[in-house]
């Protein structure tokens, strides 16, 4: 009985070792399968320029324009497909040549804030397809220069901008490159516009 019993013990040392490493590595497992589906935010921030045809209405008169829209953004994407960011816009429109020649100039200046959301309806590793909206407020300021007496009427204020887009996005290590198209909605004066953007991300 003695000559078995180191025998039994050496046994029984294994078996109790090897269900510890075992219960070890399925530990490690569900870990990983935690961390894997857990919630996870990643900050970025972007900018983004585009050409844009808008239709401007302004104290009774309407005209065309073709003008440039900036924007800079600072956000985070959530699970890989959301993103929420605070948007800033600055953008300018002028009247069109025939009333700069003939009649007076109108120009005006738009500086938004707002909270955009996106969701990529397609994500893989390299590329994803994305649709998103915004709102938030607009400051604005607009002057008409009287060519005959040279006189000017100017006006600043606070109105409201919504706006919505939609594009493809290619990835690759921490950088994003979106190519979209937006519209977007200024309440006054009143400015519907509309045109492709071509945008740089940097994911943290």
């Amino acid at each position: 009985m003695k000559k078995f019993f180191p025998i039994y013990l050496i046994c029984v040392m294994s078996f109790y070792a090897n269900a510890l490493a075992n219960d070890r590595s399925l530990n490690t497992a569900d870990s990983a399968v935690l961390q894997e589906s857990a919630p996870k935010w990643q900050p970025y921030i972007g900018v983004n320029f585009g050409i844009n045809a808008s239709d401007v209405s302004v104290h009774g008169e309407d005209f065309f324009d073709f003008g440039g829209v900036f924007n800079f953004e600072a956000g985070a994407r959530y699970n890989k497909r959301y993103r929420l960011a605070l948007n800033y816009q600055s953008r300018a429109e002028v009247s069109e040549l025939f009333q700069i020649l003939f009649g007076h100039v109108i120009s005006i200046t738009n500086d938004a804030v707002r909270i955009n959301g996106y969701y990529d309806y397609v994500s893989l590793k390299h590329f994803a397809m994305y649709i998103g909206a915004g709102l938030g407020g607009d400051w604005y300021d607009y002057k008409i220069t009287e060519r005959l007496d040279n006189s000017e009427k100017s006006e600043h204020g606070l109105t409201f901008t919504a706006g919505a887009t939609t594009g493809l996005s290619f990835s690759f290590w921490h950088m994003a490159i979106d190519l979209g198209f937006s519209f977007d909605y200024i309440v006054y004066p009143q400015i519907y516009s509309y045109g492709p953007n071509i945008g740089l991300r940097y994911n943290f």
